[in-house]
């Protein structure tokens, strides 16, 4: 079945997508790939802040210049994305490590499933947790980064004459039209994967404050949170970057390169 899912994504995305259709498979391939061959360094015992940051910029590098190429608007919104997610870092572990949300929550520690985990791993779950944030976060970061850049290049290459404060100002107001959309995207996909274990929770007959205090609530709402604080932060960094960018060299309808 996952197969026949499969196959007709793919037929999907290359009838509909064309040859960027085509890239963007080529661009997932090679994400999930190196994705995967982050989960390998980190149960290897590599840092994983260090697994994080690299993984983050190598996924970053080719959703944005391997479908786009590089130019101002890509680069706005590459530097963009790494500017956020090294802050969001900081603040992930800051509320990671207050509230102690990693490892197991309620529901994969109550079972007998529990039985056949090794608990002597030789890597922090905090620094787990961590990782599974950001990165689950990451992809909305880049469209919202890459939708503010495309948007405002098309602007600034139909007026060239904008000072960088109206740019600015544009695109600010692009991307309030987005933020909306964005944080309704997040919303809905971390209470979709949750809704299934909260009604097992609910189904138990616990309380209304055990289910409030869960960390399995926790570990959900604190992703969405943290991912919509990066949305609107990526947001006037990448409009800024862009207007500056812009300036240094004009943009020219048609330009390809830097």
């Amino acid at each position: 079945m996952l197969g026949v899912l499969g196959l007709i994504l793919l037929i999907s995305i290359l009838i509909i997508g064309g040859d960027r259709g085509g890239m963007s498979l080529v661009a997932l391939c090679g994400n999930l790939f190196f994705l995967s061959m982050g989960i390998w360094l980190m149960a290897e015992g590599v840092p994983v802040f260090l697994v994080i940051i690299l993984i983050g910029a190598i996924v970053s590098y080719i959703t944005l210049f391997y479908q786009n190429g590089s130019n101002i608007k890509t680069w706005s919104a590459f530097i963009a994305v790494l500017v956020t997610m090294s802050v969001l870092v900081f603040v992930v572990q800051g509320v990671i490590w207050g509230s102690r949300a990693g490892g197991l929550n309620e529901i994969q520690s109550a079972g007998e499933e529990v039985l056949y985990y090794d608990m002597n791993l030789d890597i922090s779950m905090q620094k787990v947790q961590v990782a599974v944030i950001l990165l689950s976060t990451l992809g909305a970061v880049i469209d919202m980064a890459f939708t503010v850049t495309a948007s405002l290049y098309e602007v600034k290459s139909h007026k060239p004459d904008m000072t960088n404060k109206e740019l600015i100002e544009s695109g600010i107001r692009v991307g309030k039209d987005v933020i909306g959309t964005t944080i309704n995207t997040l919303l809905f996909a971390y209470f979709g994967e949750s809704l299934l274990l909260l009604s097992y929770l609910k189904m138990r007959n616990d309380s209304l404050e055990f289910l409030l205090n869960s960390k399995i609530l926790f570990q959900s709402c604190a992703s969405m949170l943290l991912g919509a604080i990066a949305c609107v932060l990526v947001m006037p960094i990448s409009t800024v970057l862009l207007a500056k960018m812009s300036k240094i060299k004009n943009i020219e309808k048609g330009e390809n390169e830097i």
